[in-house]
């Protein structure tokens, strides 16, 4: 098959399948209830937010249409802009205005949703979805806990529809604020399954199919409130699945040949970390092992340096973060700058704030090099662990050492391309006060093949199961 024509109808698909979401999410709100109090809005309101929206993305991305072509993005905006009624509340036009930054196709842009509504569900009456959601599977949502006061699912069940809605379509539905790999929007559909059913009007009772031991069942759930999911949850928490989140991090020696470092952030200062590896290397040098497992598969990024910093310590190769970056000028951009630098914008960063708007800057000469001296770099064998979770900062640290071969990846693929985009601008809408982040950033992967679309791919594949008390990928590396 031609390669052009190939690419054409995937784009014609993806397009397709957006608006089949949008006109699902404007029937799920055909019948909804609006609470008196809430704001509402004119449709001129709105649509004069949708045109903000789609003019700011592209001021400030560097590759807007990289998913979805020009043409198939503007037709997707016309449908929007049909869809937004005289009248609406924030949650019934939040859904339908998310669908254009899900649409970029990249796990950087997000359509946040409003703080306000968190505390509406807190404060509220019975609105919540009782059941708590440990990961999604490719197939099915698995529970981590039952806080109903009916209690009838099961930690480990396999949620495969939600009021007759099929879980992989509930995964994209509720995940079309943002776009990105669907493993990765997954995960924040997961931790956040009950906001997201309430702003698309997902309502009680739940009708929840399910999967037990093989055996199919079926369940009428009713809504709970705050103060009842937090007592539920204490009281039979210990029941539950282990918190997919983690701690920041973790060192430990799992067995006399092992040791283990789980680095579930790369937020924070350098110093900080550097203090925080110290200690680890120090250790392990003290307590030597044959073998080091760095775990990144709870990791959602944070400060690229980080990771650099990192593989000082257990690599002396040369290697490069990335293979090169390009950055969209923007006024919006240079006044976040600006902001962030308290007004000193221009005289820290004259580079881009001389740099006409609307150009690219390109840097595509970024070098390899060595880490210097580390009187605690490690010398024995080293396994990084990846997975969906991995994205991000993160996700270039683990393809610089895909790239390079500086320690063996082992897991599942990560949560992005290993070309993706980052550096994002915060931004709001003019009217309805909806906030949004997007890309000004292209980042190349570490090798600098840019026509590379795949994850970071781990040269020994295994998954854990989250049912088991054991860690399989653990287990998998125990005689490796």
């Amino acid at each position: 098959m031609d390669r052009s024509y190939s690419t054409y109808s995937i784009l014609l698909i993806k397009a397709t399948y957006t608006l089949i979401l949008l006109l699902l999410t404007t029937r799920l709100f055909a019948n909804a209830d609006s609470t008196a109090t809430e704001k509402r809005f004119s449709k001129k309101e709105l649509t004069q937010d949708l045109s903000y929206m789609i003019r700011s993305i592209e001021r400030v991305h560097p590759n807007m249409y990289h998913s979805l072509s020009k043409s198939d993005y503007r037709r997707l905006s016309d449908s929007v802009g049909k869809a937004l009624k005289e009248g609406m509340t924030g949650r019934e036009a939040w859904p339908i205005l998310a669908r254009m930054v899900g649409a970029i196709g990249e796990g950087h842009s997000v359509f946040n949703y409003p703080d306000s509504v968190v505390a509406r569900l807190k404060q509220g009456g019975k609105v919540l979805f009782p059941v708590m959601v440990q990961e999604y599977n490719g197939r099915n949502f698995v529970v981590r806990g039952d806080v109903s006061e009916e209690a009838a699912l099961q930690p480990g069940d396999e949620i495969t529809a939600i009021n007759n809605i099929p879980t992989s379509e509930l995964v994209d539905l509720l995940s079309g604020y943002a776009g990105g790999l669907k493993v990765y929007r997954s995960v924040d559909v997961c931790r956040n399954l009950i906001t997201y059913l309430y702003l698309y009007n997902i309502q009680a009772p739940y009708t929840i199919d399910y999967i037990r031991k093989g055996q199919t069942g079926r369940a009428i759930l009713n809504a709970i409130n705050w103060d009842e999911l937090r007592k539920n949850a204490k009281t039979r928490g210990k029941s539950f699945l282990p918190n997919p989140a983690g701690e920041p991090f973790s060192f430990n020696y799992p067995d006399a040949r092992t040791a283990y470092l789980g680095i579930n952030s790369l937020t924070g200062e350098l110093p900080a970390f550097k203090k925080i590896l110290d200690s680890c290397f120090n250790n392990l040098k003290l307590n030597h092992r044959e073998k080091l497992i760095i775990d990144l598969r709870k990791n959602g990024g944070g400060n690229s340096q980080l990771g650099e910093l990192l593989l000082s310590y257990i690599t002396d190769k040369s290697f490069r973060m990335s293979g090169g970056v390009k950055w969209k000028v923007s006024e919006e951009y240079k006044s976040q700058l600006d902001k962030n630098q308290s007004g000193k914008g221009a005289e820290n960063m004259p580079y881009y704030f001389n740099a006409v708007n609307g150009t690219i800057l390109s840097d595509t000469d970024i070098k390899e090099k060595a880490p210097g001296p580390n009187p605690l770099r490690y010398q024995g064998k080293v396994f990084v662990l990846i997975g969906p979770r991995t994205f991000s900062s993160a996700n270039m640290l683990a393809n610089a050492i895909q790239d390079y071969k500086l320690a063996t990846l082992v897991g599942q693929s990560s949560g992005e391309p290993a070309n993706d985009y980052g550096e994002l601008v915060f931004l709001t809408l003019p009217h309805t006060g909806f906030s949004f982040s997007t890309s000004t950033k292209q980042f190349i992967r570490a090798n600098g093949d840019a026509k590379d679309g795949s994850p970071v791919l781990p040269q020994l594949e295994v998954a854990d199961n989250p049912l088991t008390p054991v860690d399989e990928v653990l287990e998998f590396l125990k005689n490796r």
